[in-house]
């Protein structure tokens, strides 16, 4: 799909839908005071009219009430009197707003008889913004201000307050992201993952770059179940949508951070907008830490699990007409430390689980770096949305992959792998939101994306006792992916109260895979293969129903099915093992909803209960008739749950929050050849019981200031790493605590924190080895540290 296809297209879709009727304007309102992104999205419901608005940076201003039958147009002015915004254009049904010269921190204070409610965030799980309780999607949603006080510094982080999302790790290069039991642990550059990683609309390639650190962030958003309509890259287990943000016009703002503890951590991190008025705006922000390791191999003596990041964003944001809105991004990052610490709990043990007696020196390091250019183009019959970008990473590991040195070993031998990848991804997403008309609205487009994939892994194998080298291994491996998909989704009104969603995606996947394999020590084993071809095609629909009785209840039933795509087995030992493509998986996600607000909106409660049914899942085992590892689609499984998040606002000054999901998973069908039988086991990271809890102060002491406080509190239940079930690869349950207290004047200006995670200092398992010996790989210790922000 080139660019002038693209335009075409875009100008097709607009004139086809440019006769929209015109919206009445003498409406009811009935809006109390909220949060202005959550009073917006309603005005926009009961006005019939489309508001475009600024979502980033307004999450702490609020409204003012609207009620009564009013023009639409006095009651948006009424609407977002004193919140510094203002209408921009104003256009057939259509109104946009955007920041006026007063800045938003300059807005009159909330009047304490304003109602107190929970805040909303506005989420683009449906490719438009919208209300988070709006959306009738099983979701979390984090905004910038969850992000800063419950001390979200990584996916990990998102993972403790979210069910249904397990993130974990193997080692420093191929973490563990799964959503409601939905991953898979291949390392293979032929091979999808069943949980997308998307950053401003783009997705990050491969595995190796999805876990980086969190800084500048508008809002986080995990969406579970299969993405099988709206998504670029269909995948079966759900999206993490990560957001930046977009520079405010006519305003120069900023702050930043830094942030000192132990194990000698030095962090700095800041963001700054700057506004040339009306038209231009430049955002540039930046992150640099460092800190020790908290593990060492007692052999070399070099550190393990620390951190040495360096991170830069930049982004261009030009109103180009009144109509017409340009945003250009890139970031580039680098980051590396000593490996993971992999401890032995058999063979040189010394007793302390924080040391490794891998006698390697171990290492990772990565580069990545992304660029974008995203059009906006309002039109009375709706907005067309241009996304083409670029996003490359290159990463290097070298590990043990035995959990002793070869010197404690009497038999067999101790495993190093380096595990080497450069891949880069470029994409077009071409799409129209119409506007949300009286009947309904869609949205719709098409998506092409092509993935240019290398790596190289060096495997070898040293003997016990001795060290020398009885095997030596390289897979030069590459795989080049295009992607081409085209995909409608709309809402129907069937009446005031009903809503019906319909939509459907159509992919088509097309793999060209090339493999060098090179035994150095037996050249029989060697052989080479290039250009092999596969090519796939899905079709997924998804269909909701949601009845809103009140403008606070919704519930929803939705049918949604997914694909992950099929590929190739580049870590293959034998020629066969490589020809031979394994194909999608599948899955169908059957859902109930709801999403209500109580107390006048000071509580909330949103529950999900999910039905997943497997076809064809992919799996890696050892083939004990062909003696060959590879990836195969080895049966059914079926995934059974529910979710629950509860929010309470009982005083302006203290939120609190609590969640729990429950997962029941199981292999319905899963016989490896000439071996084990999975059947009935559980899937791997699939723990049945998730849960947590959060508490946020924000307490006015008068002329003083404020005291600032947060604590969280979260579980995590037994789970299997994999589908074998062996006691020993099983991760046992553990629960861990954070807290922060600090202070801020009465301006705001700054902010002074303590803060400490892991408070109890647990020890807990990421995950677990047999290979050569039992061994394992903890999480992080206790950390603590103090924290000083200012804005401008």
């Amino acid at each position: 799909m080139n660019q002038r296809f693209a335009i075409g297209y875009g100008v097709a879709v607009a004139a086809l839908f440019s006769a929209a009727p015109a919206l009445a304007q003498q409406r009811s309102f009935d809006i109390p005071a909220q949060p202005i992104t959550s009073a917006i999205s309603a005005f926009g419901r009961q006005s019939g009219l489309q508001i475009v608005a600024p979502a980033d940076g307004m999450e702490a201003v609020r409204s003012r009430a609207v009620r009564g039958r009013i023009e639409a147009r006095a009651a948006l002015r009424q609407l977002i009197a004193g919140t510094g915004l203002e209408i921009a254009s104003d256009s057939d049904g259509q109104i946009v707003l955007r920041r006026s010269r007063v800045p938003v921190r300059d807005a009159q204070p909330e009047p304490e008889s304003e109602p107190v409610v929970v805040a909303d965030i506005v989420v683009t799980a449906q490719k438009r913004d919208e209300a988070a309780q709006q959306v009738p999607i099983a979701l979390t949603g984090f905004s910038r201000k969850t992000i800063e006080r419950q001390q979200v510094d990584t996916l990990r982080d998102v993972a403790r307050l979210t069910p249904g999302l397990l993130v974990s790790a193997f080692n420093q290069s191929s973490p563990t992201i799964a959503v409601r039991g939905a991953t898979n642990t291949f390392t293979q550059i032929g091979a999808n993952k069943p949980v997308a990683v998307v950053i401003d609309d783009l997705f990050v390639p491969r595995n190796s770059a999805a876990t980086f650190e969190l800084y500048g962030i508008s809002s986080i958003q995990v969406l579970k179940g299969p993405q099988g309509t709206l998504f670029g890259r269909n995948v079966t287990g759900g999206a993490i949508v990560i957001d930046t943000g977009k520079p405010a016009f006519g305003d120069v703002a900023g702050g930043v951070r830094a942030s000192i503890g132990n194990y000698d951590l030095r962090q700095i991190d800041g963001q700054a907008d700057l506004s040339t008025g009306d038209t231009i705006a430049v955002r540039i922000a930046g992150s640099i830490k460092d800190r020790d390791g908290f593990g060492r191999d007692r052999l070399t003596g070099r550190e393990q699990d620390d951190i040495r990041s360096r991170n830069l964003r930049g982004q261009f944001r030009f109103a180009a007409t009144e109509t017409l809105e340009v945003l250009i991004g890139a970031d580039y990052a680098e980051d590396s430390n000593g490996g993971r610490t992999l401890s032995s709990k058999g063979a040189g043990d010394d007793g302390n689980r924080r040391t490794s007696e891998l006698g390697f020196d171990q290492g990772f390091d990565r580069d990545q770096w992304g660029a974008s250019a995203r059009l906006y183009w309002d039109l009375p019959a709706g907005q067309i949305t241009s996304i083409t970008g670029y996003r490359a990473s290159k990463s290097v590991e070298d590990y043990s992959g035995t959990g002793t040195s070869f010197r404690f070993l009497s038999t067999g031998s101790q495993t190093v792998n380096r595990d080497a990848d450069d891949v880069g991804l470029f994409s077009q997403e071409l799409r129209y939101a119409s506007p949300k008309w009286r009947w309904g609205d869609v949205v719709a487009g098409g998506y092409f994306w092509s993935e240019d994939a290398k790596r190289q892994l060096t495997v070898r194998n040293l003997a016990a006792v001795t060290g020398r080298e009885t095997s030596n291994v390289l897979t030069d491996q590459a795989v080049d992916t295009t992607s081409y998909a085209l995909f409608a989704d709309g809402v129907i009104h069937l009446g005031r109260t009903v809503d019906l969603t319909l939509g459907v995606r159509w992919t088509r996947d097309e793999k060209t895979a090339s493999l060098n394999r090179i035994d150095a020590i037996n050249p029989a084993g060697s052989f080479t293969a290039r250009n092999l071809k596969a090519a796939w095609s899905e079709v997924t629909p998804r269909a909701v129903l949601t009845w809103s009785p009140t403008r606070d209840i919704h519930a929803y039933a939705s049918v949604t099915r997914g694909y992950t795509a099929g590929g190739f087995n580049t870590d293959a030992a034998t020629l066969t093992a490589l020809v031979t493509p394994f194909d999608p998986e599948t899955v169908t996600n059957y859902e109930l909803g709801l999403k209500s607000e109580w107390l006048q909106n000071r509580l909330r409660v949103n529950a999900a209960i999910f039905h997943m049914d497997y076809q064809d899942k992919q799996e890696l085992f050892f083939n004990n008739l062909t003696r060959i590892l590879t990836i195969t689609n080895a049966g059914e499984a079926t995934v059974e749950g529910a979710e629950v998040e509860i929010a309470y606002q009982p005083l302006r000054w203290l939120s609190l929050s609590a969640t729990y999901g429950y997962l029941d998973t199981v292999y319905d069908e899963f016989i490896i050849p000439g071996g084990a039988v999975y059947t009935g086991n559980d899937l791997g990271s699939s723990p049945r019981h998730k849960g947590s809890f959060a508490a946020d102060l924000d307490l006015p002491l008068g002329d003083a200031g404020y005291l600032i406080a947060s604590a969280n509190w979260s579980y995590t239940g037994t789970y299997n790493t994999g589908a074998a079930a062996d006691p020993n690869l099983q991760i046992k349950s553990y629960d861990l605590a954070n807290a922060l207290i600090g202070f801020e004047p009465p301006s705001r200006a700054w902010r002074a924190t303590a803060w400490v995670k892991n408070l109890t200092n647990k020890d807990f398992v990421l995950t677990n080895s047999t290979q050569g010996v039992l061994a394992e790989y903890l999480g992080e210790p206790r950390t603590w540290g103090f924290t000083l922000s200012a804005r401008f």
